[in-house]
């Protein structure tokens, strides 16, 4: 009679676990005056479609449209200071970047919400607005290959890692230039929700996914090996 009752409480309790929906994470991207459109827009693809998993936001120092590298606008949901507690942060690049590290404001926010957050990632040299913020101190990290040497000069303090499509340093991911950020998304939602959910997305969206962190033809393109 105890075997029965034991096995009856294993039984509900394995049942209610499995019936217990996983909380959704909020994912904020970072927008900026000339960011480059593939670099936030590739990521938003992957993440928007999961939206049983994901809610996605759009975050800027003002809450309205911010024009791309590409002269396109994508609207901000939110205002710096009006943007809830983001689970997930990415930060694309783009020749707006120089122009986002000068500033202040967006860098203490990256801070804060950074160490609030349980993923960081980057796109191209969105690495060096991370890198300005002191969040890639002591870190290895890559970016951007055409332009490694303007690319990496914020950040000093760095392991920059010069081959590399990805670098996944737990809390903190980055990648190569811009279409990388489709191969760096994929891995993880990998981690976060599991491989069959990343090669799904991947199929969905028709990409051939270079699963290597390593694999980086345009690090020898550019004379980086």
């Amino acid at each position: 009679m105890l075997r029965l009752i034991l096995a009856l409480f294993l039984f509900v309790s394995t049942a209610t676990a499995a019936d217990t929906p996983v909380a959704k994470r909020t994912l904020g991207v970072l927008l900026f005056p000339g960011f480059e459109m593939l670099d936030a827009c590739g990521p938003m693809e992957i993440w928007g479609n999961l939206d049983k998993h994901i809610t996605l936001i759009t975050v800027a120092k003002s809450a309205g449209p911010v024009v791309s590298a590409q002269g396109v606008e994508l609207v901000a949901q939110k205002a710096l200071a009006e943007a809830s507690k983001l689970d997930l942060l990415l930060v694309p690049g783009g020749f707006g970047a120089v122009k986002a590290f000068k500033d202040a404001e967006t860098l203490a926010w990256l801070r804060e919400r950074s160490a609030q957050a349980e993923i960081t990632m980057s796109v191209c040299n969105g690495a060096s607005i991370l890198a300005t913020a002191g969040l890639l101190d002591g870190r290895p990290a890559t970016t951007n290959k055409a332009y490694w040497k303007m690319a990496t000069r914020p950040g000093p303090k760095v392991k920059w890692v010069p081959e590399a499509r990805w670098v996944d340093d737990g809390n903190v991911v980055t990648s190569s230039g811009v279409s990388a950020g489709i191969d760096m998304t994929l891995h993880v939602v990998s981690r976060l929700l599991g491989l069959p959910a990343a090669e799904r997305m991947a199929d969905e969206i028709e990409h051939d996914w270079h699963r290597d962190p390593s694999w980086d033809p345009f690090a020898k393109k550019h004379g980086l090996k």
